[in-house]
Formats: structure tokens, C-alpha cells, sequence
């Protein structure tokens, strides 16, 4: 992994920004992004966590100085993003970094970045109390400075965060949901959020909530408040009843965002290719929403307005 090609790359991203416009080149520059993160063992590599840092420094300093009136939503790792609204800034899911076993990550924050985010954000959300999705040493952060945590009951307790119970957190600016979260091991509570922002909008995260029995319950929930769905910002995944992304695109024809992208942690060890979801899959995952200018795919670093 060389430090010189991501940086390159980075620069010819930033001339092809994310939009909601069918782009061919900038679809080409994100097929280099999977070329590049699909090295065998990219995550253990230090040039690419000196990357990630250097990506989160540029954010954090743009989050802070964005002054704009439309609200605008910044990426971090996999499942991780900020949305700065004139009336609040609040985060979702960003952990750490890469947290695989033996701890053979290089791609993690800093504390001092740490501390930068939760002195930016007003509320911290979590979807469930899987490491890929969720930080202690953020939620400490961001609780010490008398912010907000919300996460499910049972993520507060696994993670023993002074937190607000997603089942009791009831605002106007945020409709939640929970549902069962099944894996192997037994499964756990996984929140849905609708968020209302300031110019109006929406914005749908489903955490991984991947079975048509909770994702009904989400979509009931969104119909009985009488809100409709904007933006959804989500992974493709799912394991039972039709694609959610397809069912979105009916109900609400919304433009969409990409969650869970990269994720190390699902690779083997030491194995080349994807991790989770690579961008080509996306694009193919989207692809009726890519062809109607309605698919922003953003990477590490990268911003959007939510207009």
C-alpha cells in the first residue's frame, strides 16, 4: 500500500466530487479505490492508516469551519458519518477503525481525534453493539462533555456507556425504531433512525437490520408519522423478503448513501479482494438509482449536501 498512490487519488476524487449525477469518471476513480483497499492485508498497512487519519484531520477541520445553511453529511469508516445541520451535529456509528482479531489493524483514530468529534457533535447515535459499529472511547467522550449518546438499552449495557436508551429517546428531530439484529451467535436490538433535518429533508439509516420482518416494522413506523424518506443511507444487505433498496425505491423513489462499504474486519485474514461491499458491488446494488441521478457513493473523507 503506497501512500503516494492514495493521495493522488484523493485529489483526482476531490476534482470529481460526490454528486447525485450519473458520473462515469468518477465511477472509474472509485473502481481505483477498491483496486487500491483490495490489496491483500490493506488494513494492517500503516501508509493506509496514516491515509485514514490524514482524511479525518481534513474532515473534522471542514466540519468545523462549514457554516453553510443546507445541511451536509461527512463519511468516516464502513458505517461511520457526521451531519452538521444548522441546528445540530450528530453522528452515527463511527467506531474506532478497523477492529479485526489479533489486532492487526493499523486503521484507527487518534485520541486527539477522538476528542475532536465529540467536541463537534451535539448527538452521538448508535445502531446495535457490534464493534464495527460502535466506539466506548467515542461514547465516553462525547458523554464527558455532557453531549448526547443514544443507543439501544442492551448496547448501553454490553458497553456500560452513560447513555440514552434508543427505545426512550423521542424527539421531533428523530423518529427511532428497534428490531432484532440476527447473526450466529444469537443476535441483538438494532435501531432504525429517521432524521428530520432543518431545510425539511430526511435522512433513513437502518443499522443492519437485514430481515423483511424488521425491516416492515422500520418502513409501518415511517408510514404511521407521516414522514416520507429523502435520503437512505444504508447497506444493500439483506436476508430475507425482496432487496430493502428496491422496496425504498418504490415508496419513496429517495436518493440514496452508502453504509457498512470496506469493512476489514469481514475479511480473512491475509485474503485480497473486498471487504463487505466494494464500490463495484454498490454500483450494481444501486444501479436503477445510479442510472436516475439519484446515488451519491462517498469514501473516506468525502461530503455532500443533503439539499
Amino acid at each position: 500500500m503506497e501512500f503516494a498512490k492514495l493521495a493522488a487519488l484523493s485529489i483526482k476524487l476531490r476534482e470529481n466530487p460526490p454528486c447525485f449525477v450519473t458520473s462515469e469518471k468518477r465511477r472509474e476513480l472509485m473502481l481505483e479505490v477498491d483496486e487500491l483497499l483490495g490489496e491483500a492485508n490493506s488494513e494492517k498497512s500503516a501508509e493506509l492508516g496514516k491515509f485514514y487519519r490524514m482524511q479525518v484531520d481534513n474532515m473534522l477541520d471542514e466540519i468545523s469551519a462549514y457554516s453553510g445553511t443546507i445541511p451536509r453529511m461527512w463519511k468516516f469508516y464502513s458505517s461511520g458519518i457526521m451531519v452538521k445541520d444548522k441546528e445540530r451535529t450528530f453522528s452515527l456509528d463511527i467506531n474506532l477503525g478497523c477492529l479485526p482479531p489479533h489486532g492487526r489493524s493499523k486503521l484507527h483514530l487518534t485520541e486527539e481525534q477522538i476528542g475532536k468529534i465529540a467536541d463537534l457533535v451535539d448527538e452521538h447515535y448508535v445502531s446495535h453493539a457490534h464493534d464495527d459499529h460502535t466506539s466506548g472511547e467515542i461514547c465516553d467522550a462525547v458523554s464527558r462533555r455532557g453531549k448526547k449518546v443514544i443507543m439501544p438499552q442492551q448496547a448501553l449495557e454490553a458497553w456500560m456507556i452513560d447513555g440514552i436508551a434508543a427505545e426512550k429517546w423521542s424527539v421531533p428531530h428523530c423518529l427511532t425504531f428497534l428490531n432484532w439484529q440476527g447473526n450466529a451467535s444469537g443476535g441483538m436490538p438494532c435501531a432504525m433512525y429517521l432524521f428530520t433535518l432543518s431545510n425539511g429533508k430526511t435522512l433513513f439509516t437502518r443499522g443492519d437490520i437485514y430481515h423483511k420482518e424488521g425491516f416492515d416494522g422500520c418502513l409501518e413506523t415511517v408510514r404511521k408519522s407521516g414522514k416520507a424518506i429523502d435520503y437512505a443511507c444504508l447497506t444493500p444487505y439483506f436476508t430475507s423478503g425482496e432487496a430493502p433498496v428496491k422496496i425504498l425505491d418504490e415508496i419513496y423513489h429517495c436518493r440514496f448513501l452508502n453504509l457498512h462499504e470496506w469493512e476489514f474486519a469481514h475479511r480473512p485474514m491475509g485474503r485480497a479482494g473486498e471487504a463487505t461491499q466494494c464500490f463495484r458491488t454498490l454500483y450494481k446494488e444501486f444501479a436503477e438509482a445510479y442510472a436516475d441521478n439519484r446515488l451519491a457513493l462517498l469514501t473516506w473523507g468525502e461530503s455532500i449536501a443533503l439539499d
